[in-house]
Parts: C-alpha cells; structure tokens; sequence
C-alpha cells in the first residue's frame, strides 16, 4: 500500500482522521489508481462495473477506462471516445471544488478544505479491511453531489472507495483495489492527450 497507518483500535477524532488523510495523500509526488466504477440511476438501474486506471500528479491527471480516456493538464481537459475515434478539447478550472468537474477531488489534499463532515467517523470492518466512514457534505454553493461518502482504510490512509449521490438521486462509486506511489512523478506530457497515437482521430476544440 501507499504508507504505513495506525491500528484499528485507535479512533482519533474527524479533524485528525482528515488531516492524516491529507497528508498521506500530499506526501508522494503522484499516484497510480486502479478503481472500479459503478453506480445507478434514480431509477435504480445499475450500470456495469467499469474498471480503469487514474494518474494523478497535483491537479493533473489521466483517467483511462475501456469507454473513454480523460487527459488534464492545468487549464486544458482533452476527453478521447475510443469507439467513435473522437477527442474533444476543452477548458479545464484545476481550482474547481465541483466534482462533477474534478471526479477525484476528494482524493487530493482540498479534502478538509473544501468539505465538512456531517456526522461522526464511523468504524467498521469488511472483508478483513479496516475501514473509517467519512460521511461529508460541500461546503460550496449549488454542488453537483449533495451527499459524499468517503470510505479510508484506516491502517493504510489511504482511500478504500468513494460513493457520491447527485441531485437527480443517482449514485455513484469508484472503488480503489490498489494505489502505488510514483515517487519519480510522471513528465508533464503524460497528461496531454497524443493524437499521433491514434490515426484519423476526429478533434473538437471547444475552447
């Protein structure tokens, strides 16, 4: 795992459990994420499970699953459909708190900055997984998710899934099944989409 935490038995308070939280996830240079993602609509319809990979170094990152590739570098976001060969360019707030434009805010540092708890840490095991259930709420006007769940491993700190439910009552969930430490950090192209990699792509600047 990422970095060594403490025993199950110790329950610090929620101001503790985030600040460990956020330092943990400050003290590497980059990361890389294996996650699965699911969810369902306000029907309840569920979605297959997608699996995929993230790269995150600051407020840059690549997201690749099997249905698209999302590519951000400071103000730019290229977002790539394998299946039509078309990539779209647009403007990118790295700042942004919403997470419907930065889906894995809640992994960075902004954590207690930008959300508060709503109620008490909840302690719990799954799985032979120690875990501490964050329950946040946005601090921001009009978020896109009104209600945050952000699971930790609590002997690690580091994120073990994050379920987030938006106004029109579907839900979402990116579960984390390994998270590596990239202590070198990745070269700043590794966050442009490379259109030479795919011959005949179709580009959309919407910039």
């Amino acid at each position: 795992m990422c970095t060594a935490g403490i025993s199950f038995a110790q329950r610090p308070n929620a101001s503790q459990i985030m600040e460990r939280f956020g330092a943990g996830m400050r003290e590497p240079v980059a990361f890389e994420m294996q996650f699965n993602f699911s969810g369902a609509d306000a029907q309840g319809f569920d979605m297959e499970p997608l699996p995929g990979v993230i790269y995150i170094q600051g407020t840059d990152y690549a997201m690749i699953n099997a249905q698209a590739e999302v590519y951000v570098q400071g103000t730019t976001k290229w977002i790539y459909s394998p299946e039509i060969n078309e990539a779209i360019i647009m403007n990118h707030d790295p700042l942004s708190v919403d997470l419907a434009d930065n889906p894995f805010l809640l992994f960075s540092a902004k954590l207690s900055k930008d959300y508060s708890l709503a109620d008490q840490p909840v302690y719990f095991s799954e799985k032979g997984v120690d875990i501490i259930e964050l329950n946040l709420a946005p601090t921001v006007k009009n978020p896109a998710f009104t209600a945050i769940l952000l699971r930790i491993n609590s002997r690690t700190y580091m994120p073990h899934s994050l379920k987030y439910l938006s106004k029109d009552g579907a839900w979402y969930q990116a579960t984390i099944t390994a998270c590596n430490p990239v202590t070198q950090g990745y070269p700043p192209d590794y966050f442009v989409f490379k259109d030479k990699q795919h011959p005949g792509v179709f580009i959309s600047d919407l910039r």
